[in-house]
């Protein structure tokens, strides 16, 4: 099985060319290939899908590549399922989430899991461009072509498409070093890969276009955004050497592109005006999330700086302060950062978005320099979280700050009510499991992190955690028989999936 989920996982990040998003980053440009296919019958039910799906998001949430950020992944699920909702057909349960890479690129897993790279919502000029990407992968999704790719793909063929994966990784790691071996890799896989494989992507890239437009205009974005994002792919890729097979069979074509514009051009209805000031907020905080040192915040502060010039109010004024708060709070200054979140609510004026106010409550609470004003800050965050009851993002941020005054019995409490996270998200146990053990109740503990693993697919880890539970043995008769159910279903999981890989 780890086998399988290591082959699917590269198989898909193939499926999507990487362009650099700026020369600036100093990262070598490694423009991988579609490997798509027209949608037909297979064998591979939606359930297989969802199940390798979730088993290849394990390790995508342990690399370093995964931005566990609940703002971004919230922004980007509402937009997606407000896309997802005009989809002609859709059996599967989606789910958005970021990658910290300064790359322009997006790829759907087995399953509805779609991932969207930081660079493509910096490149992203208004919400309809990146919503005509987000259509783009949909499509993918509910047309199948994961699936089919799934039956195609045979024996040598998941060992080339695994050097694939290495050098995406490589190349989104930078470094002339990095880029190089990227390079490497890609060249020396291609001609195991080129004559099978890449024969089928244009077809399937030009149906995503066709259904990805349709779910576009039917969620009301202008049509032209894809058009726009995609002529843009096609500027920085450069012009296409018919004496390189690897340009030559990227799939991004005159043709794709130039079927796009006679859409847009002859679609007859109006599109309301996509509401961008939640986009603006979210780019200025991939500005920051993007880099990991202070030299990374601190040159987003710099940006971030510029945009203010000749502003005082309105949305890019109020997006700039809001960058600028969270860049200060990435760097441990907790006041300044409450200060940006003022002016980023001030400069705003009546214009109001969830971002603004948690942000503004959040910074709050870590500026309070009394118990009086934290738990006034407090009382504050969880008022946002009521006017906002299936945010996880304020559920979250509401959860950290109990967390931090030690009041574990009030978090063990919110989480039995509150309707943000729900029992199919590795957050809720993840919480769940952190007050247990700060209480001393290890068998609740374990239990939590064991369904954790249990909900991903991980049936030997969450084996181990239910045995740690009961071993403990400190929960009252409920949980312990609960345990012991866990238990017995985590080994007959484990014995299918031994039975399964002979």
């Amino acid at each position: 099985m780890k086998s399988l989920i290591a082959y699917s996982l590269s198989l898909i990040l193939a499926a999507t060319p990487v362009l650099s998003a700026s020369a600036a980053q100093g990262m070598d440009q490694v423009r991988l290939p579609a490997i798509g296919e027209p949608a037909g019958s297979g064998e591979l039910s939606p359930e297989e899908e969802r199940r390798i799906g979730e088993q290849s998001m394990v390790q995508i949430r342990n690399s370093r590549f995964y931005l566990d950020d609940l703002d971004v992944s919230e922004y980007l699920n509402r937009l997606g399922y407000r896309l997802v909702a005009m989809a002609p057909s859709n059996s599967y349960g989606f789910q958005f989430f970021p990658l910290k890479v300064p790359e322009i690129n997006a790829f759907a897993l087995p399953g509805g899991f779609i991932a969207v790279f930081s660079g493509t919502v910096l490149a992203a000029s208004d919400e309809s461009e990146l919503a005509g990407v987000m259509a783009h992968e949909i499509a993918h999704v509910t047309q199948r072509h994961i699936a089919r790719m799934f039956e195609r793909q045979k024996g040598t063929g998941a060992l080339a498409l695994g050097s694939f994966l290495l050098a995406i990784l490589a190349a989104a790691a930078g470094g002339s070093s990095g880029g190089n071996a990227a390079s490497a890799i890609v060249m020396g896989s291609q001609a195991a890969m080129i004559s099978n494989q890449l024969k089928f992507s244009r077809s399937a890239e030009q149906e995503a276009d066709r259904i990805g437009f349709q779910i576009l205009t039917r969620a009301g974005y202008d049509p032209r955004g894809m058009v726009r994002f995609f002529q843009r792919l096609q500027q920085q890729s450069g012009s296409y050497d018919s004496s390189n097979s690897y340009l030559s069979d990227h799939p991004l074509t005159i043709e794709r592109i130039g079927d796009m514009e006679n859409r847009a051009r002859n679609y007859p209805q109006s599109f309301r005006k996509s509401d961008d000031f939640d986009f603006l907020l979210i780019q200025a905080r991939l500005l920051v999330l993007q880099g990991d040192r202070t030299a990374d915040w601190e040159e987003a502060v710099r940006q971030l700086r510029l945009r203010l010039v000749g502003r005082s109010s309105g949305e890019q004024a109020a997006a700039a302060h809001y960058g600028l708060s969270v860049a200060y709070r990435q760097m441990g200054r907790a006041a300044v950062a409450y200060e940006e979140a003022e002016k980023a609510a001030a400069a705003a004026g009546g214009r109001k978005s969830v971002f603004i106010d948690k942000n503004l409550c959040e910074t709050r609470f870590l500026a309070a320099g009394s118990e009086v004003e934290k738990e006034a800050a407090l009382a504050q965050m969880r008022r946002l979280c009521d006017q906002n009851p299936v945010s996880s993002m304020t559920a979250g941020a509401y959860i950290e700050a109990l967390r931090s005054m030690g009041r574990y019995e009030e978090i063990l409490r919110y989480l039995k009510t509150q309707g943000a996270f729900s029992q199919d998200n590795p957050a809720y146990y993840r919480y769940y499991a952190q007050s247990s053990e700060a209480l001393g109740r290890h068998s609740e503990s374990h239990l939590a992190i064991g369904r954790m693993y249990a909900l991903q697919g991980e049936w030997k880890q969450a084996a181990i955690q239910f045995h740690e539970a009961e071993k403990a043995s400190d929960g009252d008769f409920y949980t312990m028989s609960e345990i012991d159910a866990r238990l017995r279903e985590a080994e007959a999981r484990m014995k299918d999936e031994e039975g399964g890989s002979r």
